[in-house]
């Protein structure tokens, strides 16, 4: 078992990610789903962070996908804890930060 990460989510404003963080980004939710994205064009070790599988919330960073990516393809699980909604005034993005827990 690795430890767990908390890192802010990249990506979060392409798509519906914006919408799906506020609707979706709160302490109710609990977990999210982390997925292995193995034919995205823009980085061959993405993770998806998304709930329910239909919606993305974001991708974990480079530098820890490219640690969960190898493990993800060796089998091992991992799932997305919410720990906060990232919302700054006068922005008007919002991000998400979350904690990567293995299961068993």
């Amino acid at each position: 078992m690795i430890e767990p990460i908390t890192t802010k989510l990249a990506g979060v404003t392409f798509g519906d990610c914006q919408d799906n963080i506020k609707e979706w980004g709160c302490i109710d939710t609990g977990t999210y789903a982390v997925v292995r994205e193995h034919n995205n064009k823009h980085d061959s070790n993405a993770v998806k962070v998304s709930l329910y599988g239909m919606f993305t919330m974001g991708y974990l960073p480079r530098h820890i996908a490219a640690i969960m990516a190898p493990l993800m393809d060796a089998g091992r699980n991992f799932l997305a804890e919410f720990i906060c909604r990232n919302e700054y005034a006068p922005y008007e993005n919002v991000g998400l930060t979350v904690r990567i827990v293995e299961t068993q």
